[in-house]
């Protein structure tokens, strides 16, 4: 009988509530096999063998030929910029969302009749993101999007491009193509987890009924968008050094949408139950504080009255209103203000560099001043 996707048995991950993007996964294992990958300097030898595989050789025929050094500029930036961010962000990425699962179950937030099902999606998760096809897949899409791109006339038959376009491009798609199925695997576990009974407190101080922790891996991903946005700025800066046309306003939207995304789109299944936990929580303590405030008001605004100087009631009335307003206040998304600026940072910087080329920074600093201040 074959077992569901996301049922609880087969390959366990290693203790309760783990789960990591690179253990167990096969493409990684193939690196660490050939001593590419694991050790103190993990990226090191990954990039340099890619930088040497997908930049090399074009670099070479284009000095060769004399040909545009410019040309080559997107190249550059995917292998020199957005494949060392992609690389360094593994580990800095996985730790973040190791610790996010383990605190479902550290915290409390899973009840105890929840927690073989929350096991099981874990389980399941890690069995579909390290599952072979998958790896094979990631492979041949990246190794068929040259040929449908030849197809269709957008990769010119010169040499260097040939290369680029059956080697280079490949090589920096299997690393994209893998974060974005690890980030796919990552939006289904955090979907099913958000179906289970969780026990979010509609007082706790995070303002985010105890799911805090998920920001720091939200705002993990971030550093993929980073590196996407290093690819579309150096293309920006390429045809704005040609003499291009403006700025392509329609692809800086669209990476925009993508960041938001890609950043706050895992989080969105919980939205339903926060609303949830705000609505009954200012129920159940406005029920309490009215209580509460009756009983006060009996006590110390009567006709007869003791001296209210020490009195605890008078720190609890205090501490019921605190915690009302905490309720008040809860967001809905596990997002904080900081990560929302940096998301605000990373969508508006590809067009940075493309629009330096084209005003001055004395001139755009003179007119953000102006519109400002004047």
């Amino acid at each position: 009988m074959r077992r569901g996707l996301w049922a609880g048995a087969g390959r366990q991950t290693p203790g309760e509530g783990r789960f990591s993007f690179f253990d167990g996964d096969p493409l990684f294992e193939l690196q660490r096999a050939a001593r590419l990958a694991g050790g103190r300097h993990d990226p090191l030898p990954r990039f340099l063998v890619l930088a040497a595989a997908g930049v090399l050789p074009p670099l070479v025929e284009t000095a060769l030929r004399r040909g545009p050094l410019p040309a080559l500029l997107p190249l550059l930036i995917r292998f020199l910029v957005a494949i060392p961010v992609l690389l360094w962000a593994e580990r800095f990425v996985d730790h973040r969302v190791r610790a996010a699962v383990a605190a479902f179950t550290e915290r409390g937030l899973v009840r105890a009749a929840e927690l073989g099902r929350f096991r099981s999606i874990v389980a399941g998760a890690d069995r579909l993101l390290h599952a072979p096809r998958a790896a094979i897949a990631v492979v041949a899409v990246a190794f068929a999007l040259s040929p449908l791109g030849s197809a269709l006339g957008l990769q010119p038959p010169t040499p260097p491009r040939w290369w680029v376009a059956y080697v280079s491009l490949p090589l920096f798609r299997i690393v994209l193509l893998q974060w974005l199925w690890r980030w796919v695997v990552w939006v289904l576990l955090l979907f099913r987890v958000s179906r289970l009974d969780l026990r979010l407190e509609s007082t706790h101080p995070d303002l985010a009924g105890g799911l805090g922790f998920l920001e720091h891996a939200a705002a993990a991903f971030l550093t993929l968008q980073v590196a996407v946005g290093a690819v579309v700025a150096g293309r920006l800066l390429a045809v704005a050094l040609r003499g291009g046309p403006q700025l392509d306003k329609p692809q800086i939207a669209g990476f925009a949408l993508l960041t938001v995304a890609v950043t706050l789109g895992p989080l969105v299944p919980f939205s339903r139950s926060l609303w949830r936990a705000k609505r009954l929580g200012k129920l159940d303590y406005g029920r309490l504080a009215s209580r509460h405030n009756q009983r006060f008001a009996d006590r110390w605004l009567g006709p007869t009255t003791a001296d209210p100087l020490g009195d605890p009631s008078i720190s609890s009335l205090a501490d019921l209103g605190t915690s009302y307003g905490a309720i008040d206040r809860m967001r809905p998304l596990p997002i904080g203000r900081l990560s929302l600026i940096l998301l605000l940072v990373v969508c508006a910087a590809p067009a940075l560099p493309a629009l330096a080329t084209r005003v001055p920074l004395r001139e755009m600093l003179a007119r953000v001043v102006k519109t400002v201040l004047l």
